[in-house]
């Protein structure tokens, strides 16, 4: 078996999440994941100078689903999938903030939680320095922390009748 089979054995579904979830909409997951083995394939000596192997698969991806993002002239946000109805709404609360923050902070945060790489690995993923990972993950915590506590407030608001109401009144 080839090092790039191992490799695909290895991070291969990994790799398909991140590609399912971040440019769906710019092509199909798999050829993505093909293009991502095909581009790892030329640029094999490569390989040797990465932090891991894992992180520079991941790189290759990110690189082949911007590619196919720029020629769909579509990005899909990296939001996670739209909470089931029966989740439970400080949940959906959690899944909508992380949605609403801003690419950078989002993207490094979702490989961390997603993807389960180390704050290397994404530097070399989102070809940044680690110091810059660091900040951004402390102020996507930050801001989820905050629209969390927010959130709790208006539920707390609208539980005493403070709040916003849902009833609708009709007029004669």
């Amino acid at each position: 078996m080839s090092e790039l089979e191992r490799l695909y054995q290895a991070h291969g579904a990994a790799l398909l999440a991140y590609l399912r979830r971040s440019f769906a909409s710019c092509g199909d997951p798999e050829d993505l994941l093909h293009d991502t083995f095909v581009q790892a394939m030329r640029h094999q000596d490569r390989l040797a100078q990465a932090i891991s192997p894992q992180a520079w698969l991941f790189g290759i991806a990110r690189h082949v689903g911007l590619t196919a993002a720029r020629r769909h002239r579509t990005v899909t946000p990296l939001d996670a999938a739209q909470p089931a109805p029966a989740e439970a709404p400080r949940l959906a609360a959690l899944r909508q903030a992380m949605a609403n923050l801003p690419l950078p902070l989002r993207q490094a945060l979702e490989l961390r939680l997603y993807d389960r790489l180390s704050y290397e690995e994404i530097a070399q993923v989102l070809e940044v320095p680690i110091s810059t990972i660091r900040s951004r993950l402390h102020s996507a915590l930050i801001r989820l922390r905050q629209a969390m506590d927010d959130e709790s407030a208006d539920n707390d608001q609208r539980s005493k009748g403070h709040g916003p109401s849902n009833t609708q009144t009709i007029d004669d």
